[in-house]
């Protein structure tokens, strides 16, 4: 069962990323964040109408903290791409070493904030991840 959101969420991230090296230079990066974030309410207008829930004002009454945290994070990652790529930032090694960093950060955080075990393979996988970082920045 989690092939299929492993797969859209790997197709998506793709298209994401292609999307975002080509967002005009001469362009405010914010508007287009407007016209992505735009398209974005539309599907999910679409997706939670056609999917299974309760009423809008109940499901509203649902969100928390974190909605909101994940909708100024999203932002961010998406200006911070957007600047990755019109500073020069490679398609093919930007986002590998993002998420390598991310990886990283996670397994702190999830260590720190909840309890996961850090054993001495998650250690080595990071020191690996550490040195894929450094061989990637090399030119």
């Amino acid at each position: 069962m989690i092939f299929l959101p492993i797969t859209i969420a790997v197709a998506a991230n793709v298209f994401y990323h292609i999307a975002s090296k080509s967002v005009p230079a001469e362009q405010n990066a914010f508007m287009g964040l407007v016209v992505n974030y735009a398209t974005a309410l539309l599907a999910s207008v679409i997706l939670f109408f056609l999917t299974p829930h309760e009423k809008i004002l109940a499901e509203a009454a649902k969100t928390n903290w974190a909605c909101i945290l994940m909708g100024l994070s999203i932002t961010g990652v998406e200006i911070g791409f957007i600047m990755i790529y019109r500073a020069g930032g490679e398609l093919s090694t930007a986002s590998l070493i993002v998420s390598i960093l991310i990886a990283l950060a996670m397994l702190a955080v999830g260590g720190i904030f909840y309890n996961e075990q850090i054993s001495l393979q998650k250690i080595f996988g990071a020191t690996l991840c550490i040195a894929g970082v450094i061989i990637l920045s090399l030119h």
